[in-house]
């Protein structure tokens, strides 16, 4: 059966161990009474959070697991709130099977394998994408998903969610947005500071492979995996080493990167991007090697940056190596290294960088799993203040 292992904040339940106490070091993840997940024969699991909920999901995309708060209808479930991951039943009449979820500060998007999104929670800033700016939760007495307006013609193969803003991106390479642009983080000049339908935010640009989400600003990598393109509050360097650094107010702006993006994600203010090794020995092999930008005065970008500053605009790249996988919190980020190793670093107020001091780690630091027989890790992920490790 899949184990999963949480630390960090958890005033919601969102870590699912049963209770409401922040976890300073890994503790394993409880399933609720009658809930225990199914043997899936490939073993491999997917877990993301956000606010304070948080969500984990099968490899066959038929199972998924809710826990945390649900006062918006967040996690799609009827009344109350989840300590314990509990069954979330996907929508119904469609087969579909989960390829993605993510999470905002209380709402959720689902990608299904056929290409829908379907979306749950606070739609107060219209980053629901259903035309409206009201909740599941007051929408549907019961909770559940809602499928975005305009979903149906248009296929999608990744989505994102900001704070309170989400992004989609299609089949055909273009990107679609809706939620908060107070910031410009939907990057089109024209637009409301909420914008409750699907937009098209990507006309003029190239082709895009891969959207991110900060609090509030957004990245995407083009086709060619080098170009990246940013959007929104800048005011901690989030939006990159771009010429300009305070270009017209919702444009998007770009810079490239010095090899090529396997993965990008953001944190509240600052992006990170997993890239291609310095040395195709190291690529042959599989892992690669992680750059960030933007803010730092967490020990966000896992090195001191000289000359000391709240912030760097320019590409930090980590003293990490053979890094498989990425994920970053609000001001924290974790990274699993192709031989399950898994570390973090960055803000640490409730623990979720496993220091039990709740200092800041301003390094790369190895998240000790004490008693754990077996501490290679399979997957990770992050919620705002939290950090999870399937093993």
């Amino acid at each position: 059966m899949v184990c999963v292992f949480a630390l960090g904040s958890n005033s919601g339940g969102q870590l699912a161990t049963g209770d409401t106490e922040d976890q300073h070091h890994p503790t394993v993840c409880m399933f609720a009474a009658n809930d225990t997940p199914e043997e899936d024969n490939t073993g491999t699991w997917t877990v993301c959070g956000g606010g304070n909920h948080t969500f984990l999901w099968s490899s066959d995309g038929r199972q998924l697991y809710g826990c945390g708060t649900n006062g918006d209808g967040e996690l799609a479930l009827g009344e109350g709130s989840a300590l314990r991951w509990t069954r979330v039943e996907l929508p119904d009449g469609c087969g579909v099977a989960v390829r993605k979820v993510v999470c905002g500060w209380s709402h959720t998007l689902m990608l299904t394998r056929d290409g829908r999104v379907y979306a749950a929670g606070s739609g107060s800033f219209g980053q629901l994408g259903t035309s409206d700016l009201l909740s599941t939760r007051r929408k549907h007495e019961a909770g559940g998903w809602a499928q975005l307006v305009g979903t149906e013609e248009v296929g999608f193969t990744d989505i994102a969610c900001g704070l309170r803003h989400s992004l989609m991106l299609a089949v055909d390479g273009s990107v679609y947005a809706c939620g908060a642009n107070r910031k410009g983080q939907l990057g089109h000049v024209a637009m409301e500071a909420r914008v409750p339908s699907l937009v098209c935010v990507s006309r003029g640009l190239p082709p895009i492979a891969m959207v991110a989400c900060g609090r509030a600003h957004s990245i995407l990598v083009a086709a060619d995996r080098m170009t990246v393109f940013a959007a929104g509050d800048d005011r901690y360097a989030q939006c990159g080493p771009a010429s300009d650094p305070q270009p017209e107010t919702c444009a998007w702006r770009s810079f490239r990167l010095p090899r090529r993006a396997r993965k990008v994600c953001a944190g509240w203010e600052f992006g990170a991007v997993l890239m291609d090794p310095l040395s195709m020995d190291d690529s042959r092999r599989g892992g690669g090697s992680v750059a960030m930008w933007g803010r730092a005065d967490h020990g966000q970008m896992g090195i001191n940056v000289d000359p000391p500053a709240s912030c760097t605009r320019d590409l930090v790249e980590l003293p990490l190596e053979d890094v498989v996988d990425l994920a970053c919190g609000s001001n924290h980020a974790v990274a699993v290294t192709r031989a399950g190793e898994v570390y973090a670093w960055g803000w640490n107020e409730h623990g979720n960088v496993g220091d039990a001091s709740l200092r800041d780690v301003d390094r790369p630091r190895r998240i000790v799993f004490a008693g754990a027989e077996d501490t290679q890790a399979s997957a990770i992920g992050c919620g705002y203040g939290n950090t999870f490790v399937i093993r």
